[in-house]
């Protein structure tokens, strides 16, 4: 089983020219300069050193910039990272003002957002989906408060859960309301519904700590990876998958809170769930065991195949949000 580590150290990002907005991953990966970042690192921690007062506090600091993740961009917007080497490029802010536009054409957007026919499962239901770009992640975990939920109509039911996309596979985890019973069963969704013993079970409200989802092998030799929900550190299901190592560097994450129901028009749930939460959100990439947190990485949404995909509210007017928390009703306003 693989185990993702919890970020403990701290980042420093050394910039020249132009802020990070968004990385995008480059298909030949430049060489990193170890012996650079090693200079800089030793940069700072003699700036550390230098201007404390206090040895106990220079000490503690200074073993802190030892152990960061170290970040640099250079002036033509290549990123890199000590710690997981070339990240990509960088694009300035009037770059990626003017990407938005685009060569291809997009559907007209109103103010209440695309409409549902417009966006990839748009016409499954109602949902709130944030997704990263396509860079090779491999394992998501958090802690999840399920919502709370009311006034479902016929054919509507409640879903909150991570996924995996590639151009080759996709595959989704996480907590299925149960209808019938009102409770939540884990589950995993590939080819078919693999739902976790009923000893598992959650109700409206529950905070469950430590939910991973991650894709891993069971040997080397495999040609396909497994697909692995773990709560707490116990395995609760698992499920084939058909992603292989051609999947490694392109596969994205994403977490969803939704509402499904087929033949959804953009207007007709009359269910609400409220108040569900991700958090301590940390992801990792395929051939690392350090996870970073979500917030390290961009968000990622684009128009492709006459779909919008990546990161939506699906429509505007269900999405509401509170601090951290989103509810899922219609907006009668």
């Amino acid at each position: 089983m693989k185990k993702v580590k919890t970020l403990r150290t701290v980042s420093i990002m050394l910039m020249l020219g132009v802020s990070l907005t968004a990385v995008h991953t480059a298909s030949a990966d430049p060489v990193v300069d170890s012996a650079f970042f090693e200079k800089q690192k030793q940069v700072v921690m003699d700036q550390t050193t230098t201007h404390s007062s206090n040895d106990a506090s220079a000490s503690k600091e200074v073993q802190k910039l030892e152990n960061a993740d170290y970040l640099y961009m250079s002036q033509d917007g290549q990123v890199y990272s000590s710690k997981r080497g070339y990240l990509g490029a960088a694009k300035k802010d009037d770059d990626l003002e003017a990407s938005r536009v685009g060569d291809q054409p997009t559907p007209p957007i109103s103010g209440n957002g695309p409409a549902v026919k417009d966006v990839n499962g748009g016409t499954t239901g109602a949902f709130e989906r944030k997704q990263l770009a396509y860079s090779g992640f491999d394992s998501i975990t958090s802690d999840i408060t399920l919502p709370k939920v009311s006034g479902l109509g016929a054919g509507e039911q409640p879903w909150v859960y991570y996924g995996f996309d590639s151009d080759n596979a996709s595959i989704e985890a996480g907590y299925a309301y149960q209808t019938g019973t009102f409770r939540w069963l884990p589950y995993i969704r590939s080819n078919g519904f693999y739902y976790a013993d009923s000893a598992y079970q959650k109700y409206d409200g529950n905070r469950i700590n430590s939910v991973q989802f991650y894709l891993a092998k069971t040997a080397t030799s495999d040609t396909y990876y497994n697909a692995y929900m773990v709560v707490g550190g116990t395995q609760v299901t698992i499920a084939p998958t058909k992603f292989t190592d051609s999947d490694a560097h392109s596969t994205s994450v994403k977490k969803v809170t939704s509402i499904a129901k087929k033949a959804f028009d953009g207007t007709n749930i009359e269910g609400r769930t409220m108040n569900q939460r991700y958090d301590n959100v940390q992801v990792s990439l395929f051939y690392q065991d350090q996870a970073y947190p979500w917030t390290q990485y961009p968000e990622s949404s684009d128009f492709k195949n006459n779909k919008w995909y990546g990161t939506i509210d699906n429509p505007i007017s269900y999405v509401h949000r509170d601090w951290d928390s989103t509810s899922i009703y219609r907006d009668t306003n």
